[in-house]
């Protein structure tokens, strides 16, 4: 029987009948489940920092070698999202809640990582998107004025082609990471919290 059998089972007992659920089991299936979600989200924090690490050693490399500011700024915004998340993690681990019940504080637990995930995704843009969005066209505008001019075209018209063109490409990938972020709240996220509340207010019953 996995989690989602014995969920089902915990929530169909009437008030008034006795339980006959064995507590020891679901606790560990809660767990496996709990740890199972928690190593999803390790390892895809480590994706994430590693990556903007690289990045931000990269921008860095290539701003060195080719004397170019604005390359600073993005490593800086890559650097910055990389902290944020390390930061995040580590103040969620301090986040345990204290209770007589093993199984009822895994359940809490669960249901506070699950939550901070919705927040974290659902604000996607603010701690993410944006920073690497500004630290991209500071980098365009940048290079569009460096770029030698020929014919007709003005400075402030190659400037102005440059950051429209980079800002359609950017806005959609953007749109595109900030609506998988989105997808993943509804279809994962959002019914995994309320199989969580519906499990712990079965426990209170």
């Amino acid at each position: 029987m996995n989690f989602e059998e014995l969920q089902k089972a915990w929530q169909s007992q009437n008030p008034g009948a006795t339980v006959t659920i064995n507590a020891d089991l679901l606790l560990k299936e809660v767990r496996r489940n709990q740890h199972h979600f928690w190593m999803m989200i390790f390892w895809r924090d480590v994706r994430e920092v590693g990556a903007t690490a690289f990045l931000t050693w990269l921008f860095v490399y290539l701003a060195i070698l080719g004397r170019i500011w604005s390359l600073y700024l993005a490593s800086f915004a890559c650097l910055g999202v990389g902290l944020f998340m390390l930061v995040d993690r580590w103040l969620q681990r301090r986040k345990r809640p204290v209770t007589n019940d093993p199984l009822s504080s895994c359940i809490e637990a669960s249901l506070i990582q699950v939550n901070h995930q919705i927040w974290l995704l659902k604000n996607v843009f603010w701690w993410y998107l944006l920073p690497l969005a500004i630290g991209t066209g500071v980098f365009v505008i940048s290079l569009a004025w460096k770029i030698p001019i020929e014919g007709r075209v003005s400075r402030s018209e190659m400037v102005c082609l440059l950051l429209g063109s980079s800002a359609i490409i950017c806005g959609l990938s953007f749109w595109f990471v900030y609506w998988l972020n989105q997808l993943a709240v509804r279809k994962h996220l959002e019914p995994r919290r309320q199989e969580l509340e519906s499990l712990l207010a079965g426990l209170d019953q």
